[in-house]
């Protein structure tokens, strides 16, 4: 045996097993440490060939093969050719798995992303095992540079134009099957004796069987085929298009990484990786990917915390219980029983309950479309789901969501009805959008075990949980409903109480000023056209329509109420509400909307009664709605309803679609320079009113030349 940094180079007859171990770590990770040590082994594997017929390549982690590339490295690498260099070394290594004088079989057990996939495909063979821990991508997209280690040009190689280019382009993992599928790997092994079952594959492969592996990969179909050969400009083409519907021109990275496909495929293997590599060092020096980096460190450290300061243990709930079975109440129903948690959903009619099962099980059914579950595993999830009018069978809840009417009294009935049916030591968690958490507390038995848990809508989708701590809630509660959003796949943020808590308030501002906008004489179309050029992923008019017309009237006047002397309301949205007009749940707001289509309804303008010929240029909308949204963080920092910046970015980014390109609200802020922020919100003051009057906050750090994201 012989041992390298992070990797052990073992020999069983006429295998060899390498094995990657980064020490003290729960993961391994190409660092340039274990590349080198990489380098060395494969040049002892290269004497091997007269006693070495095959070799495994494995991980000693369980549930990890390898993360990728080490992000500490290349966060800080601004100069393009210097990213360059470093990939054509990394390929240079990778490339000597390929030349190696005997077969190489990667045996996939965990999670295996960016240079992990790439180092596979290095390899002759690829094994999955069957554990659903298994995912095996190109994620580099989405942190706004391309595989550098060969994935732009080995994938494509192996499996054809038409099913690599999906893989590169979104980032998005397949699990063992999928990847089975796409012929990204040669066979699904169980994961128990999984090493066993290389073993096995090892010497299948010598008895000369390897054709049946080899021949797989070829793609199938007539057509299929043809675009391959001569239809390559069209599924180029097709990609650029699909690209930029989904980035908007925003994200330059996968149009970067179609050129390296393109470019690379016509040429040599040698000469394709030497573009790749050029390409990646031109992506690696942009902001857009500096920003993107950063919010994935941002996103790791969530992974990491617990949502309290200090230790704090937590345990899964195996029992909830979820107030209210309509579509949001089954939508969270469906998150908890997708995740193994027995749910118990409560309404006061069959009609609601029915409404609740419904929700739960169409979700469901779209991970079966997608084949994510088969049928067995959609009815034994349903299964976790019941449904009742009364309290029977919430005794032994260990979580209750409370997603109901939206107006605090009837809030505070339901709780003060409920507490007497659950045991001392379970969590009541209230899924209000802006009601107080403090208030509420005030009619349950145990405050401490009373936290607000804000999902937002679509609850299946919306990555974003808000957790907010009442004036009373204690550690505990906050820990638990923090590690249970992890475990749904969400991104958890806390805050503290106060009205709108902390995403909401932020956003209020922002549509606000699109009502005054459209007061003013902006056309809806112009609007939200600013705002989707500026890279929101929907202008506020249709926001509002998605929200709610209703929703969005009534949490403007509790801001009103709860700032009073501070916050000036639009008309425009109070307007539309007199009209009785909803938005997109009851088909007509500023647009009329049918299914999916819409289109604005010119006789808003009717209703809205607007000024005309406005005059407001594009660059001053879009500072008028995202300033105010600057100087309401830098209120919410000062009063501490937001504990730190990162917060605020991961409630702006997950929870309204803030462009991530732009690094958050804060890092857009930052960018933008704080004194000019400053000067233009008193020059807006001076001329549109005191809702624009800048916060001491936020002109303290202003004049002390600070930025709110620290280096």
């Amino acid at each position: 045996m012989s041992n390298y940094f992070g990797i052990q180079l073992a020999y069983k007859d006429d295998l060899a097993f390498l094995t990657l171990d980064y020490p003290n770590e729960k993961f391994n990770k190409l660092s340039s440490a274990v590349m080198r040590s990489l380098d060395q082994a494969l040049d002892e594997l290269a004497t091997k060939a007269v006693t070495v017929k095959a070799c495994v390549l494995q991980s000693a982690k369980d549930g990890i093969f390898i993360v990728g590339a080490d992000i500490d490295e290349i966060r800080n690498i601004t100069d393009a050719k210097a990213a360059e260099q470093g990939a054509l070394q990394g390929q240079a290594i990778l490339t000597k798995i390929e030349q190696l004088p005997f077969p190489t079989i990667c045996l996939i057990h965990g999670a295996c992303m960016g240079g992990g996939t790439e180092l596979a495909l290095a390899c002759t063979y690829r094994l999955a095992t069957d554990s659903s821990k298994t995912k095996i991508g190109l994620p580099e997209v989405m942190l706004g540079i391309i595989p550098g280690f060969g994935g732009t040009q080995r994938l494509p190689r192996l499996i054809g134009l038409q099913r690599a280019l999906p893989i590169i382009l979104t980032g998005s993992a397949l699990d063992s099957n999928r990847a089975y599928r796409n012929a990204l790997v040669d066979k699904v092994i169980p994961a128990t004796f999984a090493e066993r079952y290389a073993e096995e594959f090892a010497q299948e492969i010598l008895a000369g069987k390897s054709a049946l592996y080899i021949r797989r990969r070829k793609i199938k179909g007539l057509f299929p085929k043809l675009l391959e050969l001569v239809g390559k400009p069209l599924i180029y083409s097709q990609a650029r298009k699909s690209v930029l519907k989904q980035t908007k021109g925003f994200y330059p990275a996968p149009l970067r990484a179609i050129d390296a496909v393109r470019e690379g495929l016509s040429k040599s293997l040698k000469e394709g990786l030497k573009i790749e590599a050029r390409y990646l060092g031109e992506m690696l020096s942009t902001p857009i990917s500096k920003n993107l980096i950063r919010i994935f460190y941002m996103t790791e450290a969530i992974k990491k915390g617990t949502g309290v300061s200090g230790e704090s243990k937590s345990t899964d709930p195996r029992y909830s219980g979820v107030l209210g079975a309509g579509v949001m109440g089954g939508g969270i129903a469906y998150l908890f029983a997708n995740h193994g948690i027995e749910t118990r959903m409560k309404d006061i009619n069959n009609a609601g309950i029915a409404l609740g099962l419904s929700s739960s099980r169409i979700l469901f059914e779209k991970q079966l479309k997608r084949r994510k579950i088969n049928r067995r595993e959609l009815d034994r999830k349903m299964g976790h789901i019941s449904g009742t009018q009364d309290y029977q069978g919430f005794g032994r809840c260990e979580l209750v969501v409370e997603a109901i009417v939206e107006n605090m009294d009837v809030k505070k009935k339901v709780i003060s009805e409920l507490a007497p049916y659950l045991k001392d030591s379970c969590i009541l968690a209230s899924n209000t959008s802006s009601l107080s958490i403090t208030e509420m507390a005030s009619v349950y038995k145990k405050p401490e075990n009373f936290v607000g848990m804000h999902f937002f809508n679509p609850v299946h989708r919306m990555p974003l949980v808000e957790i907010i701590r009442g004036k009373k809630t204690g550690d505990h509660a906050v820990a638990m409903v923090y590690a249970l959003s992890k475990k749904l796949g969400k991104q958890p943020i806390v805050v503290n109480d106060g009205p709108g808590f902390l995403v909401n308030r932020l956003l209020m501002p922002y549509l606000n000023e699109a009502g005054f906008l459209l007061d003013e004489g902006v056309s809806v179309e112009t609007l939200d056209k600013a705002m989707l050029d500026f890279g929101m992923p929907m202008g506020p008019c249709l926001l509002i329509d998605e929200v709610g017309v209703d929703v969005a009237y009534k949490v403007g006047k509790i801001f009103e109420q709860s700032f009073a002397g501070r916050i000036q309301g639009s008309t425009a949205v109070e307007k539309l509400y007199h009209d009785k007009r909803l938005g997109k749940k009851g088909g007509l707001g500023f647009y009329k909307h049918s299914g999916e289509k819409r289109e604005v309804d010119k006789t808003i303008y009717g209703i809205i009664q607007p000024k005309t010929n406005s005059g407001v240029s594009v660059s001053e909308m879009v500072e008028r709605m995202t300033y105010s949204m600057v100087n309401e963080a830098a209120m919410c920092l000062a009063e501490g309803i937001a504990f730190k910046p990162e917060d605020v970015e991961i409630g702006m980014i997950f929870g309204t679609g803030f462009p991530p390109f732009r690094g958050g609200l804060l890092n857009y802020a930052d960018d933008e320079g704080l004194k000019k922020i400053v000067i233009r919100l008193e020059e807006f003051t001076s001329r549109y009113g005191k809702r624009f009057v800048p916060c001491d906050f936020l002109k303290n750090m202003a004049n002390r030349n600070e930025k709110f994201i620290k280096p």
